[in-house]
């Protein structure tokens, strides 16, 4: 029985022409990110945990300086501070200190990746004001706390 010899026709180019295509797209995505330097910025953010007992405080100082974390992972981010401040409530419509309670102002400074439109974060952690995050380390978690600054430097 003789064999048929193979022949290209029109619909086996395109194929080919297809697959080569998406092999080449799909190397450029992959080999896109390797070998070039990402351009990042340094940012310096606050973060407050409001109405925490006074004894939080004290816990959280032993622990500064640490690395900012999430999802089980450490990031190019530290806390480099905390303060307390006074909390306020209203008694008798008047606003007074509560001396059980203090608001916990934390600074933070993280290397985040430079892009054409700024919009910093930190893990998944979106990094803008107002914004309520998880504020979470080795040893330390706030949840909710809301970031009150962000400079970039």
């Amino acid at each position: 029985m003789p064999q048929k010899k193979w022949k290209f026709n029109i619909i086996d180019i395109i194929a080919v022409v297809l697959i080569a295509a998406v092999i080449f797209f799909v190397a450029s995505k992959l080999l896109s990110n390797r070998g070039g330097e990402r351009e990042m910025v340094t940012i310096t953010y606050q973060v407050i945990a409001e109405n925490q007992p006074v004894e939080m405080y004290e816990a959280a100082q032993q622990y500064i300086p640490c690395k900012i974390m999430a999802s089980g992972a450490l990031y190019d981010a530290e806390v480099t501070a905390v303060e307390a401040e006074h909390t306020l409530v209203c008694s008798e419509g008047t606003w007074v200190e509560d001396p059980d309670h203090v608001d916990l102002l934390f600074t933070v400074t993280a290397q985040v990746e430079k892009t054409a439109v700024m919009v910093p974060s930190v893990g998944t952690q979106e990094i803008r004001i107002g914004k309520e995050i998880i504020f979470k380390t080795e040893y330390i978690e706030f949840d909710p706390a809301y970031v009150v600054s962000v400079e970039y430097t």
